[in-house]
């Protein structure tokens, strides 16, 4: 199995990027994570998330449903092993903790860390939407996350100031993919 996991702070673009490189291609099938997080605006149950309740969540982990877990900002994250058959190749948004978990499995992995500057972050939260006291808790609560996580991942693409759109970062995925053949 090869799957490729995007990881990247609160605003970073990586669910953007994720939906892009969906959109352009079907080489990757999306693999649609759970939470107990409540839906954003325009966002669909069984699409972008599997939205459902704390209790169902913590039944899910007593049934070892997941192949990883976390929580991250209060609220949890979990990826259905079903999801991850051998012979299919998959595109994840994960934590940096889901992440992690996927590598202690020796899940084959293709890591690509989005490095966004803060102000830059905090600034796309505030311009999607969300309200400043949901923006400042969320670049908060992102604080520690990814420390050293570039260390850890195969690749790190820097969107500092958010320099390039989501077509270049998408080529600079394009570039990697093509590089590990």
């Amino acid at each position: 199995m090869c799957m490729i996991v995007l990881l990247g702070a609160s605003a970073s673009g990586k669910s953007t990027l994720q939906k892009a490189l969906m959109n352009s291609s079907d080489r990757f099938k999306k693999i649609v994570t759970y939470t107990t997080r409540p839906p954003r605006k325009g966002e669909k149950d069984g699409v972008d998330y599997h939205f459902i309740s704390e209790s169902q969540f913590q039944q899910l982990l007593k049934d070892e449903f997941f192949v990883e877990h976390a929580e991250y900002r209060g609220w949890h994250y979990g990826t259905a092993k079903d999801d991850c058959k051998e012979s299919d190749e998959y595109i994840a948004v994960l934590t940096p903790a889901g992440f992690r978990a996927l590598k202690r499995l020796g899940t084959n992995v293709t890591s690509i860390y989005l490095y966004v500057d803060r102000r830059s972050l905090m600034t796309n939260i505030i311009n999607r939407g969300d309200d400043i006291d949901e923006a400042y808790r969320r670049n908060l609560s992102d604080v520690g996350q990814f420390d050293g996580l570039e260390d850890e991942v195969d690749y790190v693409i820097d969107n500092s100031l958010f320099r390039m759109n989501v077509e270049e970062v998408m080529q600079c995925v394009n570039k990697i993919l093509e590089d590990k053949k």
